[in-house]
């Protein structure tokens, strides 16, 4: 890897690893919603300027139907379940929990309409992770919010497939700022609607602005910088370091308590995702058909990455 890659690939890294500590310090002062609408709205003031000349008002015009679902699906359901889970779950124990969405891609991809190629091991990865996530359930206090963020996890591997299947020649800058412009009126409205007034300090204010400036259109620009730079198959590890980010961040800021259980789950869940995301080679067998199964590498990659903290892989996939 370049210099220039490994400058990248950590300051991807980062900026898709703090965003649930940001969160956790953002909830401080605002309800779940208006913390995602924050960012949202944020995110959108950056990259619609960058997306304009990119296609971005043709898409905006001619497929608001799709992209809306899509929005939906990858910006909006995701981003709040986890600032919801978020009140019960540590930060960190969220970005390792993110980590599980190469496994619900793979079940996705083998269930849902066109059968994948698999590498040999593959559901393995998929035991190693569901016991990861066992072992993460017998952290003490972190209750229902679990089950949240596992669903934020399970939305972003669904709207990685749509963006790949809906809008395949479509710059991957081009369709999360059309995503992020369609989902922040929606979010700013709800949160005002549904949350009590706000307890705004300089440290909710920061928060909010390195969530929505930083980490989601920062971190999305650096990240296609990356894949440019060290193709889509280095850039794709991201997925792996940024939980491990996202656990060192809380630990040293917030102070947060590292179990035994929590660094076994840890360890499982990135392991049985490097598994399941592992690419078959020539010499496996397929286990279904298929002669159109074959995606370009930077599809493979978005597939796997966005999302995240991605939009929030961190995409937080927040």
């Amino acid at each position: 890897m370049s210099r220039r890659g490994l400058l990248l690939f950590l300051t991807v890294a980062f900026l898709w690893g703090v965003p649930y500590l940001l969160i956790s310090v953002a909830l401080e002062g605002l309800g779940p919603v208006s913390v995602v609408a924050g960012r949202v709205t944020l995110g959108a003031v950056v990259l619609v300027p960058l997306a304009w000349r990119r296609g971005l008002p043709q898409l905006l015009r001619e497929y608001w139907r799709p992209l809306l679902l899509l929005a939906g699906v990858e910006v909006m359901a995701p981003f709040t379940l986890i600032a919801i889970g978020e009140r019960t779950v540590p930060s960190g124990l969220t970005g390792v929990l993110i980590a599980t969405e190469p496994l619900f891609i793979l079940a996705i991809n083998l269930f849902w309409g066109q059968r994948e190629r698999l590498a040999r091991g593959a559901f393995a990865g998929v035991a190693l992770g569901f016991i990861g996530v066992v072992v993460l359930l017998g952290v003490k206090g972190v209750g229902g919010g679990v089950v949240l963020v596992l669903a934020a996890a399970a939305f972003y591997a669904v709207g990685a497939v749509l963006m790949h299947r809906q809008f395949p020649t479509v710059p991957p800058l081009t369709v999360t700022a059309g995503m992020l412009t369609l989902a922040a009126g929606p979010l700013v409205v709800a949160g005002a609607a549904l949350e009590p007034a706000p307890q705004i300090s300089a440290r909710v204010l920061l928060a909010v602005a390195a969530l929505g400036i930083a980490c989601t259109a920062g971190g999305f620009i650096c990240f296609f910088a990356l894949v440019r730079a060290e193709g889509p198959a280095r850039a794709s590890f991201i997925t792996y370091l940024a939980p491990v980010v996202a656990v060192v961040a809380g630990v040293a800021v917030l102070a947060e308590p590292v179990t035994s259980h929590m660094v076994a789950g840890t360890l499982l869940i990135l392991a049985g995702a490097a598994v399941a995301a592992r690419r078959p080679t020539k010499t496996e067998p397929s286990s279904a058909s298929n002669p159109e199964s074959s995606r370009s590498d930077a599809q493979d990659a978005s597939v796997v990455t966005t999302g995240k903290s991605g939009v929030g892989n961190e995409a937080e996939q927040a």
